[in-house]
């Protein structure tokens, strides 16, 4: 189990704590982590998705214990989804722009050489053969023991290399682009959010301050 096991039902309660731990791991999980650890008494070492699963199943606190997180830490939590979502669109830039450097490449080749470069078609479809030869083996073949787990591994090796062939040849770039913008919009999203948390709490101080 991980903590993308555990976000569905942490966004129950807390929805900006659910989708911190549902993204990719970093230091934006770390601090929810921290957090989760603080608010349930827990060490560093005790605090794994299996216990706060266990947690979220059995002990009837923990949703009002979530949501008075969340309630505390608002603004804190706001910038380590800030965080996230840039960390996503650098991500997602730099495939991006991975992608386009490859696809120049194999422009510049055809204009030199007059042909196309034999080695990647050659090592595009040898990924895809040798993804589907592994799906048959997993499928139809008994495997000794001791070679399902290296042939496991070897299938999740070959299946991102056929994600990334077909990214290749028939991703779009205006899809890409398209997500880049979707996560620049998520990002600003949360700046903002976080600046109105911002300007609550410090209302909230002021009138606090005025009262007799």
């Amino acid at each position: 189990m991980d903590w993308k096991d555990v976000a569905g039902a942490v966004t129950k309660s807390a929805p900006i704590l659910g989708t911190i731990l549902g993204g990719p791991v970093g230091g934006a999980i770390g601090g929810v982590i921290s957090l989760l650890g603080s608010a349930f008494g827990l060490t560093p070492a005790e605090t794994t998705p299996e216990r706060i699963n266990d947690l979220l199943k059995y002990d009837s606190t923990a949703a009002i214990k979530l949501a008075e997180i969340e309630s505390t830490h608002k603004i804190r939590l706001q910038e380590l989804l800030l965080d996230q979502s840039r960390l996503d669109l650098e991500r997602e830039k730099a495939e991006f722009a991975d992608m386009a450097s490859a696809r120049a490449r194999e422009v510049e080749v055809v204009k030199t050489t007059g042909s196309l470069d034999i080695n990647l078609y050659v090592l595009a479809w040898t990924v895809v053969a040798g993804f589907f030869a592994l799906i048959y083996v997993l499928t139809f073949q008994e495997l000794p023991s001791l070679n399902v787990g290296p042939v496991n591994q070897l299938y999740g090796v070959m299946g991102t290399g056929f994600g990334v062939v077909l990214s290749y040849f028939f991703g779009s770039s205006r899809g890409s682009m398209q997500k880049s913008a979707m996560l620049d919009n998520r990002a600003a999203q949360a700046a903002s959010t976080a600046a109105t948390a911002a300007t609550e709490a410090t209302i909230a101080v002021i009138a606090a301050e005025r009262k007799p």
